[in-house]
């Protein structure tokens, strides 16, 4: 054999002698001791070393999966920030208030902030602590916080508050007095369209049977709005003196007959529907109190004014007859 052929062949024994001892000691050493099978020789494995390799240098195999830098937004952060602090600190000063306002009556510049609050942020009403159970104390104690509360309960601040017929049936459950009245009149002159017909039909009626129990109160107490503030039933009535109503009729009964007579006026009450019918009878109970006669007249006016015959059927000019 040449001397050349001979040289290759040697090296190329050596060679698998390296490989064949590497394994041997793989099988004897590292797979004896739990180790994971020896290393392939080859051009593979260094292929897969390439891709698994996490050098800085070598280009990402995903460049889809790195992060897009933004913009800087420090500014928008820091305003927000200060946003949610104000608002926080304006929570927190609501519900502080809120618990003094069911407890008892707030003197007038307390009662003023609870409505600037209420008015500048209306989404705290969702947040500030009055639930159903309580709405009737507050109405007693603080009618204008009472009402404003409702009337942002009510509106789109941001979604009205699921809640809400349960106030409402908190309102038609507690005793008629002046300031229940006062609450329920400021919803129907500022969100009539958001009132649904059944409450108000359910509070004419609680009123009435007030009056028939002589149950009630008239409620003028430090607790009446101040300044006006959704005041002018009691200021119309005459009964915020607390002074007792000449004649026949009781103060109860005055009270109520005034209130009827607002909601008439804003057309919550229809002349020819089973609530004016009603109202109506309880006005011939009660014809010889000034203000019934005067809700009875306006009552027919009404129903004339929407095109009803007064004089037929079982409308008020039947009542009227009797």
């Amino acid at each position: 054999m040449p001397p050349s052929r001979i040289r290759r062949a040697t090296i190329a024994r050596g060679a698998g002698s390296a490989c064949g001892g590497a394994s041997r000691a793989g099988h004897g050493g590292l797979l004896a001791r739990g180790s994971s099978p020896p290393v392939m020789c080859g051009a593979a494995n260094s292929t897969e070393d390439v891709h698994a390799s996490t050098d800085a240098s070598l280009p990402d195999a995903h460049p889809s999966s790195a992060p897009i830098p933004k913009p800087s937004s420090s500014g928008d952060d820091a305003d927000n920030a200060e946003e949610l602090e104000a608002m926080l600190a304006a929570l927190r000063e609501l519900r502080g208030e809120m618990k003094s306002a069911i407890e008892s009556p707030l003197m007038p510049n307390r009662q003023q902030r609870v409505l600037e609050l209420l008015r500048d942020r209306p989404a705290l009403a969702h947040r500030c602590g009055v639930f159903p159970d309580v709405t009737p104390k507050l109405a007693e104690n603080n009618p204008p916080v009472a009402a404003e509360l409702l009337l942002c309960l009510a509106r789109d601040h941001p979604a009205p508050s699921h809640n809400l017929p349960a106030h409402f049936d908190a309102l038609v459950a507690m005793p008629t007095s002046l300031h229940s009245m006062e609450v329920v009149n400021r919803l129907v002159s500022e969100a009539s369209e958001l009132l649904p017909d059944d409450f108000v039909r359910a509070y004419v009626a609680q009123c009435i049977s007030a009056c028939r129990d002589g149950a009630g109160s008239t409620g003028a107490g430090p607790g009446t709005s101040p300044g006006g503030e959704g005041g002018a039933l009691s200021s119309a009535s005459g009964l915020s003196s607390g002074t007792p109503s000449p004649g026949t009729g009781s103060r109860m009964v005055r009270l109520v007959c005034m209130f009827l007579q607002l909601l008439v006026r804003r057309g919550r009450i229809r002349g020819g529907t089973d609530v004016a019918a009603e109202v109506s009878s309880f006005c011939v109970e009660r014809m010889r109190t000034k203000e019934a006669a005067a809700l009875y007249r306006l009552l027919r006016a009404a129903e004339e004014r929407e095109g009803g015959d007064a004089g037929e059927g079982g409308g008020l000019g039947e009542i009227g007859t009797r």
